[in-house]
């Protein structure tokens, strides 16, 4: 009876708690592309919670996602890819919501039901308008189907940073505190940055709270700087800027909002708005399109509204 304790004790008492949290965060695996912004925002968040991880590197321009091992994992073809233990995450807004969830529950995405909800619209606004806005742009020149960018793509993507502007206008994606918006928009905005497309300058919002968020994402240098800069490079070498391109950039652009309000108003007036050179913005007429009245504060407030409101319900939504 004696014997038969003492060989049972050491089975029963071998892990303590801690080695046991240890060997259960030990199982998550990120297949990923260093110079891919999806796959950063994944690391990033891995990085932030403090996680332990197992990191691969993934040669997509090689085929390295077509290889039968690869399909195993995601028949989608692409990356990032999060597993823990025997859950497959192959998107990096669910995988880097999961992780939150899972592993630390905070103010980087909370319980509450209001918050969150706000955070998911800025989430998908990322995915569906910056990163799809970003990808129109710089895709066809990365893989060698053009040399230079359509003036109507760039148009796009401008207006995209301008609602990113108003967006970060309390210092960060949302409100005035960090979410995982911030981690998904930061590392879109580092590979736009780095492939220098376009200056930042006139988006003061942006450029503070980009270089706000440097300081605070831990690793940032490595998980996110270092892959930006060799895409830039890459790409780079692929871009020849036009001459449309550059008179594009050395002028003042308008957004036209009229399709989301026209069938508000009467007004046949054009409430069209500028961006300029230190980040404002000018309505092109002094006239209220909604009374029809000269209320260039009451206009300026609701298309402003438009931009800042969480609850953006006229912005389609194309991929989640």
């Amino acid at each position: 009876s004696t014997t038969l304790t003492k060989r049972i004790k050491p089975l029963c008492f071998h892990y303590n708690f801690s080695e046991y949290k240890t060997y259960k965060m030990s199982t998550l695996s990120l297949f990923g592309s260093s110079v891919c912004p999806l796959s950063q925002s994944v690391q990033m968040t891995l990085d932030l919670l403090k996680l332990d991880y197992k990191y691969t590197e993934v040669n997509v321009a090689n085929g390295s996602t077509c290889t039968r091992d690869f399909l195993a994992l995601n028949p989608h073809k692409s990356v990032p890819v999060l597993v823990d233990s025997d859950l497959v995450i192959t998107e990096s807004t669910a995988a880097i919501t999961y992780l939150v969830m899972q592993y630390s529950s905070s103010q980087l995405y909370p319980e509450c039901a209001k918050k969150v909800s706000q955070i998911d619209q800025r989430l998908q606004f990322h995915i569906g308008r910056f990163y799809e806005a970003l990808i129109e742009c710089i895709a066809p020149v990365f893989m060698g189907k053009s040399s230079s960018i359509e003036t109507e793509k760039m148009e796009t993507l401008k207006e995209v940073l301008m609602w990113i502007n108003q967006m970060t206008v309390g210092g960060y994606v949302l409100d005035t505190s960090m979410t995982i918006a911030d981690i998904a928009f930061l590392s879109t905005m580092s590979t736009l940055e780095a492939s220098n497309i376009l200056s930042l300058h006139p988006y003061k919002n942006i450029s503070m709270w980009l270089e706000n968020m440097r300081k605070q994402v831990p690793n940032y240098e490595n998980n996110c700087q270092k892959g930006a800069d060799e895409f830039g490079k890459r790409f780079r070498e692929r871009y020849e800027v036009s001459k449309v391109e550059i008179d594009a950039n050395d002028q003042d652009f308008k957004v036209d909002i009229s399709s989301e309000t026209s069938s508000e108003s009467e007004s046949g007036t054009d409430y069209t708005f500028s961006a300029s050179d230190d980040g404002s913005y000018t309505p092109a007429s002094n006239t209220d399109p909604f009374t029809g009245k000269g209320n260039v504060g009451a206009a300026l407030a609701r298309q402003m509204m438009m931009v800042a409101a969480p609850a953006v319900g006229t912005i389609p939504f194309f991929k989640h």
